[in-house]
């Protein structure tokens, strides 16, 4: 699943979430935006069918990091169940 992030979102106002999962309220895009840039972060959109939709601030490449090597390590677990299993 891909995410808006920063300048893609494009709505007027977004209720933010900062990145010690502290709710910062209904917010503008822009001043949304500026907090983010001002933490050295990027804005994320995690919930794009709330009104307003949910942002986060967060470090995007590392979340797509960890979202990446948890995947990989259920397909090799799932593997690894179909080579130990007596039948294979």
């Amino acid at each position: 699943m891909e995410h808006q992030i920063n300048e893609e979102i494009r709505d007027k106002e977004v209720r933010l979430i900062g990145d010690d999962g502290e709710q910062l309220g209904i917010l503008p895009i822009q001043q949304a935006q500026d907090i983010a840039v001002e933490k050295g972060m990027d804005l994320v959109k995690i919930a794009p069918q709330a009104k307003p939709p949910v942002c986060k601030i967060m470090d995007y490449g590392k979340f797509r990091f960890e979202q990446a090597r948890e995947g990989s390590a259920k397909e090799s677990a799932c593997r690894g169940d179909q080579r130990d299993s007596p039948d294979a």
